[in-house]
């Protein structure tokens, strides 16, 4: 990428143009997204949330999963923080239903190896803490409610927590590991992208030194044994040398974590001065939006076979919401801090599939889960794997890249 493409000459796209986008991504998430959750998910007899809702808000499973009530209590908190002084009547609302999950998570997910992956409406444990990326977002989401709140036991939990993620990361899921890891070992990009987005949710709550150090390991991670520069290609598994077990696992690739890996990687990289690490990760981006993009239907695959075999999952060749709105920022946040016009295009193309498959008109809020042609797969606006997060966060991302841009930040 050449000098001339790594500048923030905003000047190819009239201020008009990103203000019609950045309007509409507004009337989406305070028109759609944000009033569907807050009228269906709240429960306020048990505490938490429901997250398993048809596509009209009916709940049609009571169960609590534990990193989908995290996100929504770390996705109100943030609303409260972005938003409280522009909507001043939502703001006590907002911080309310932060509570809400924050209180039902503290007194019936904590164990000593983690939080349970999940509980039945009133809180009795369903499944063991076998899942560290629970850990991870309740510890987002008490590092944003404390922002909001001061409310001391949740950074002292949060801090615990972190402790605990640190000490349980060279072995995950713990006694629950059913790998034999000394005949296969395989490392998953999947760490490294949440500890930098970590660098970002926890400042004001850990050292910056320690947070730093963290993002600075999970750089050299991506860039040394993820991103493959010789075959243009962002690895999912690889093993500990870099090198890539011709299986399925070692041979996966997943256009969604790869970018939005990418983009944290990007956003750390600007903030530190390190010129060199945004070029890889914006250069990638590109990689991984050639390949991972569907030429006959559009839409980004959600899984694919670095070989070309059939991938393992079955499920991949659908189009999922969150591989787009994470593209959403990848792509934005690459055009605004290099200026490459082929980003911008990029996110126009993601914006018109985007917008025209996956929001529902009748109801509010998106579809999650679309067959390889764009028609709806289910009709479920929330359930297990998704809730209330990937949308409300790209858009809110999505916003202040474009309020930047505009020069309103």
């Amino acid at each position: 990428m050449s000098q001339e493409n790594t500048n923030t000459n905003q000047s190819r796209v009239p201020n008009h143009e990103l203000r019609q986008i950045r309007e509409r991504y507004e009337r989406e998430l305070f028109q759609q997204i944000i009033p569907f959750w807050e009228q269906f998910s709240p429960d306020e007899e048990a505490g938490g949330y429901f997250t398993c809702l048809d596509r009209d808000g009916t709940v049609f499973d009571t169960d609590k999963f534990t990193w989908m009530q995290a996100r929504e209590v770390w996705t109100f908190a943030e609303l409260a923080y972005r938003y409280g002084d522009r909507f001043p009547e939502k703001k006590s609302r907002w911080i309310e239903l932060a509570r809400l999950g924050a209180e039902f998570l503290y007194h019936h997910a904590r164990t000593e190896e983690g939080y349970y992956f999940s509980l039945d409406r009133w809180g009795k444990p369903l499944v063991v803490p076998y899942n560290l990326f629970s850990d991870y977002f309740v510890l987002a989401a008490f590092s944003s409610y404390y922002r909001m709140t001061g409310e001391e036991w949740a950074k002292r939990e949060g801090i615990a927590l972190f402790e605990l993620i640190q000490r349980r990361k060279p072995c995950p899921k713990g006694r629950w590991t059913k790998q034999i890891p000394e005949t296969r070992s395989l490392r998953a990009m999947s760490f490294p992208m949440m500890d930098l987005w970590m660098y970002q949710v926890l400042r004001n709550f850990l050292p910056t030194e320690t947070l730093r150090s963290l993002a600075e390991e999970a750089k050299r991670q991506i860039l040394n044994l993820h991103i493959d520069r010789k075959e243009r290609v962002v690895f999912e598994r690889v093993a500990p040398d870099g090198s890539h077990p011709d299986c399925m696992e070692g041979r996966l690739l997943n256009p969604g974590h790869a970018l939005e890996t990418l983009w944290f990687l990007l956003l750390y990289a600007r903030e530190q001065g390190d010129r060199e690490t945004m070029e890889q990760a914006a250069e990638a981006m590109l990689w991984t939006a050639d390949r991972g993009w569907d030429p006959s239907h559009g839409g980004f695959f959600y899984y694919q076979d670095w070989k070309g075999y059939p991938p393992e999952k079955l499920e991949s060749d659908m189009k999922l919401w969150w591989v787009h709105v994470e593209a959403l920022c990848a792509f934005l946040l690459a055009y605004r801090y290099t200026g490459n016009q082929t980003f911008w295009e990029w996110f126009q193309r993601v914006d018109a599939y985007t917008f025209s498959h996956f929001p529902d008109p009748s109801y509010g809020e998106w579809y999650g889960y679309l067959h390889r042609d764009g028609s709806v797969a289910s009709p479920l606006k929330g359930g297990k794997w998704k809730g209330f997060f990937h949308i409300p966060r790209a858009l809110m991302v999505c916003i202040e890249i474009l309020q930047a841009m505009e020069g309103k930040r």
